[in-house]
């Protein structure tokens, strides 16, 4: 199996939190958009439920290897790098605009991206 990201999507707060230690009480879903029997396309959302305004957005798909059913664990595994990246994405453009290029990436690669991008 092969978790792709099309597009992502933040939108940070106009101003950057000041404190340290900041608590997010986060609103999440994964919306599934279709089904081929190869392949599911997927679009996660995250909202923050606080006085930080927050909202990410992925789209993608999930490539699947010899079967025509979702793995168990697939909205765990959406759930977990996404958060990762957004966390990552958005430490790194406090500091500076980021540009991605038009084209399909893995999870993993993109990850290797971002960590490329940190100071």
């Amino acid at each position: 199996m092969e978790i792709q990201i099309q597009k992502i999507g933040l939108f940070r707060p106009e101003k950057n939190p000041k404190s340290c230690t900041l608590s997010l009480d986060l609103d999440w879903k994964i919306d599934y958009t279709y089904f081929r029997k190869d392949s599911v396309g997927y679009v996660f959302y995250v909202t923050s439920k606080n006085d930080l305004s927050l909202d990410f957005k992925v789209e993608g798909r999930v490539l699947l290897e010899d079967s025509d059913e979702l793995p168990c664990n697939l909205s765990n595994l959406i759930l977990d790098s996404g958060l990762e990246m957004m966390v990552g994405i958005f430490n790194i453009t406090r500091e500076r605009p980021v540009e991605v290029q038009n084209e399909l990436v893995s999870i993993d690669e993109f990850k290797n991206q971002l960590k490329n991008l940190e100071v």
